[in-house]
């Protein structure tokens, strides 16, 4: 297996791995690499939706969607997402987020396998959370250090914590499902939220993902948000994503999410 890292301040390219049969050198390589670099970019693999939901238990026991129209009803661990209603989900996630930030236990790896690939379109946009903290003015880093977000559904979580595996503290925002800060006017809560979204798109801080069939893309969420790309409905892509829970995640069972905000 070779780890090569990209050019931006997080990611990494891994090459030589059959992810439908890893050995354990290889699950203990891609488990070190995906905290060292929060995002793994693995091209040309050749995986079943079942290989997917195997190769994925080794980063964790895996969430669970409901079925629908366009979900596979035998395995409810594959989160379909498509450009066309009747291949699964559309229009996801089109601003910065990490999955499963409403969930009081937040989603820590999700990840994705391109099945049907687009002519054109379709692409994701990958933040490093860890340097959008470091580089926030000092002043400004104490202004949000003790904040607490508030979901739409009412979760709570700190807006800055340390990563539970490497105490790294990073800037832990859902731009579109976050309704408020606590203590905060709602006026000053769309500053806030104006600004942070403004500093997660800044210039050259994004690595931006052009899918290829075959793909595999791993994400930390609590180092990197995402955020889609319109793809329109005359093209045809199939992305399958897998998550890990939050008490089966590799790195320490049974952390919560709440221990990140402990300095």
């Amino acid at each position: 297996m070779k780890i090569g890292a990209m050019h931006t301040s997080f990611g990494a390219r891994v090459e030589e791995v059959d992810l439908a049969s890893l050995t354990q050198r290889d699950t203990d390589l891609l488990r070190a690499a995906l905290l060292e670099y929060g995002l793994l970019a693995i091209r040309n693999q050749e995986l079943s939706p079942v290989d997917q939901v195997r190769m994925s238990e080794v980063f964790g026991a895996l969430e669970t969607s409901p079925t629908g129209e366009g979900q596979l009803a035998d395995l409810p661990q594959i989160f379909r997402v498509a450009s066309r209603p009747s291949n699964g989900h559309t229009n996801v996630g089109r601003y910065w987020h990490s999955d499963g930030s409403f969930r009081a236990q937040a989603t820590p790896i999700s990840i994705w396998h391109l099945v049907a690939r687009p002519a054109d379109g379709g692409e994701t946009l990958f933040t490093d959370l860890r340097e959008a903290y470091r580089t926030l003015p000092d002043d400004r880093k104490t202004s949000i250090d003790d904040l607490i977000t508030l979901h739409r559904n009412g979760v709570e979580h700190p807006l800055v914590f340390r990563h539970p595996a490497t105490r790294d503290p990073s800037l832990y925002f859902n731009v579109g499902l976050t309704s408020g800060i606590v203590g905060y006017t709602n006026q000053e809560f769309m500053a806030l939220r104006h600004d942070l979204n403004d500093h997660l798109s800044r210039a050259g801080a994004s690595y931006v993902h052009h899918w290829l069939e075959g793909d595999v893309v791993i994400a930390d969420n609590f180092r990197v948000a995402h955020r889609a790309t319109p793809i329109s409905m005359d093209q045809h892509r199939i992305l399958d994503r897998t998550t890990i829970q939050a008490d089966g995640v590799y790195w320490k069972e049974g952390y919560r999410l709440a221990d990140a905000s402990e300095r």
